[in-house]
């Protein structure tokens, strides 16, 4: 899950009374699903002319090092419309990368400041060791050069499907972990995996580096932040900063630990409490994350049981993902449980949020009892 959110909300108030006032009486939402078949599918971005876009991370390819790591170029951006589930590829031909660890490739998307921008996994010093042999798949070369060439990159793309890469996001970052060996538990590492773009630049949380960039519409990127590892013996045992989000001027980052950050301007974010009523921590492992701008924040917690996902079996941790609403008076509050290994979130102008779940699922062939209908999209509304 390493290679496997940004956030929102005033700090919570100081006595037991306000923390009470503070958390509202529970609302009903209703959840329908609204696509089906999709191919592993992470983040979710709204435009401005209203049109859903979806990250997919594809089933990885034919192409394997003696590692396991088996790459292709399935990962693509798709169009979804949510009244009649029509799944539209945009952007096609994106590498895509199984390991042990679980399937990643293109994983953040978002829309802002008039820009379509996304997160490819990993880095391209991954895969130097990587070459063809005799024995290769007859595309292994080609899959190869759009690995290498891809790993790692914030790119930008339109709705006519074309797209450039903008900063080597993955590649710097993992160039920053040899050099501090302390800003990565596992070695050398990157893994960009959240963003979100604004009118000034981009946000990028690097779930491998632990790291938060923020990148200018030419390429230059400014190391922002670094999330803390987390506390000794959790799950896991680094940062994993996987989403962003901008509340009344505050970038907020949440992660993989279940923990939410306010950066207020700083290297070292601080750490936000998100409680129920009685005090209890709603977070557990947060992939996503969006809010309204202005009074609220949404978080995707992707499976509620503390350590790591296990996707099938007797402990199986399927079904215990939530959303979870905070406000900016420190109210925090579920509004969906009980969702299958959810990822992203993306908010609609009428006030529904889209949340990819069965995250963990390709379109075809995924041997889990979860995934028979692959990856999946459900609308909450209020």
């Amino acid at each position: 899950m390493k290679r496997t959110i940004a956030v929102v909300v005033a700090l919570l108030a100081a006595t037991a009374v306000a923390a009470t006032a503070a958390h509202p009486a529970v609302r009903a939402w209703t959840v329908s699903t609204v696509a089906t078949g999709l191919d592993s599918p992470r983040g979710l971005a709204v435009a401005p002319d209203g049109t859903l876009y979806a990250a997919e991370s594809g089933h990885g390819g034919d192409v394997c090092s003696a590692a396991g790591d088996c790459v292709g170029t399935t990962a693509a951006i798709a169009k979804i419309d949510p009244s009649s589930g029509t799944v539209t590829p945009v952007v096609t031909g994106l590498w895509s990368n199984a390991s042990a660890e679980g399937i990643t490739g293109v994983d953040g998307v978002s829309a802002g400041g008039g820009r379509l921008v996304a997160a490819m996994t990993l880095a391209p010093q991954m895969f130097a060791g990587f070459s063809c042999g005799a024995q290769s798949p007859a595309d292994c070369q080609s899959v190869l050069d759009a690995t290498k060439a891809q790993a790692g990159q914030l790119i930008q793309f339109t709705s006519g499907g074309t797209w450039k890469a903008i900063a080597g996001v993955g590649a710097s970052d993992f160039d920053l972990t040899t050099q501090d060996p302390t800003l990565s538990a596992e070695g050398p590492n990157a893994n960009p995996y959240g963003v979100l773009a604004l009118p000034g630049g981009t946000w990028v949380a690097d779930a491998g580096a632990n790291l938060l960039q923020w990148v200018l519409p030419n390429g230059q990127m400014n190391l922002s932040s670094r999330i803390a590892p987390s506390t000794p013996g959790g799950f896991p045992s680094d940062g994993v900063p996987t989403c962003l989000a901008e509340l009344r001027g505050n970038v907020y980052a949440a992660d993989l630990g279940g923990r939410l950050w306010k950066r207020n301007g700083q290297f070292a974010p601080t750490q936000v409490p998100v409680v129920d009523a009685s005090g209890k921590p709603l977070l557990h492992h947060v992939t996503g994350c969006v809010s309204d701008g202005l009074d609220h924040l949404y978080l995707v917690d992707m499976w509620g049981t503390p350590g790591p996902p296990i996707p099938a079996g007797p402990e199986s941790v399927a079904g215990t993902g939530s959303v979870v609403e905070v406000t900016r008076t420190g109210g925090a509050q579920v509004i969906a449980s009980g969702l299958d290994f959810p990822n992203g979130i993306a908010l609609a102008k009428d006030g529904s949020l889209y949340v990819s779940t069965d995250s963990i699922c390709t379109a075809r062939g995924t041997p889990l009892p979860t995934c028979g209908k692959g990856g999946q999209i459900i609308r909450l509304q209020p």
